[in-house]
């Protein structure tokens, strides 16, 4: 399977500190690809070096065969790579189909002060609504934000991210602070963003059950360093991955 996305020799330090140190992947297309590691392994450094929010000391990133090594975020979301953080990052007052509405308007290039033809608003709108649907959401499109619940409002960030029409979504701890009924239900939506949308995900994620039951591949960090690689089934016998940090977290 070709590879979407690949770092070569990744690298950057903070002072003394190496926090990412020669990292190299390779994402195939339509794939859930995970990086696990503890605190501090260098994992929230390795998406920031990808998505362009900090430039790396060395090494090179490579989306779809196109070196794409320090664009900026707006850049690469015009090329097709989008990412999510941990904490949601919707209009709380705004509503549903609003808040999916600014990105395709942002996507499309259209000036926010300017009103739109009624042809034009109508296709945005309808646009939103089929980003809604795709996260099962349509029927809430109406509604404030602020009135869903917290795994909503995650599900919400994606339909924000697949109005941008990505190619490749990078998920910073999606679990975080759900519930298990909420856990389940991204994590079916992770599925279905492969599956049915036919996207490449790449998650940090510390839920290990969930990365086991999800992933196609993983890659586990310490200490700014790729320590094993490969099928949950290769990653959950790692000698080296259980005596590193994770103390039999894969028993189960």
């Amino acid at each position: 399977m070709s590879a979407l996305l690949q770092t070569h020799a990744l690298c950057r330090h903070f002072g003394g500190l190496h926090a990412v140190r020669d990292v190299s992947l390779n994402v195939g297309q339509r794939t859930i690809h995970s990086i696990l590691g503890p605190n501090g392994a260098g994992k929230t450094t390795l998406f920031n070096l990808i998505t362009g929010a900090i430039p790396p000391a060395s090494g090179t990133v490579l989306f779809d065969d196109s070196d794409v090594t320090g664009w900026t975020p707006e850049r690469l979301a015009r090329r097709g790579i989008v990412r999510t953080f941990q904490r949601t990052s919707v209009f709380l007052e705004l509503s549903l189909c609003e808040n999916v509405a600014l990105a395709i308007r942002s996507h499309r290039g259209l000036n926010y002060s300017v009103r739109l033809s009624r042809a034009t608003d109508a296709a945005v709108r309808e646009e939103a609504h089929q980003c809604l649907r795709s996260v099962g959401l349509a029927e809430k499109a109406g509604l404030r934000a602020k009135a869903l619940a917290h795994g909503s409002q995650r599900a919400l960030d994606v339909a924000i991210g697949l109005a941008l029409k990505p190619r490749l979504i990078l998920m910073d701890e999606p679990l975080a602070g759900m519930s298990k009924g909420d856990r389940h239900g991204i994590g079916e939506l992770i599925v279905k963003l492969r599956d049915e949308l036919g996207l490449t995900v790449v998650l940090v994620e510390h839920d290990v059950g969930m990365v086991m039951s999800l992933s196609d591949v993983i890659t586990v960090m310490q200490n700014g360093k790729v320590i094993a690689e490969g099928p949950p089934c290769v990653i959950r016998d790692s000698a080296a991955v259980k005596s590193a940090y994770l103390h039999g977290s894969f028993a189960s």
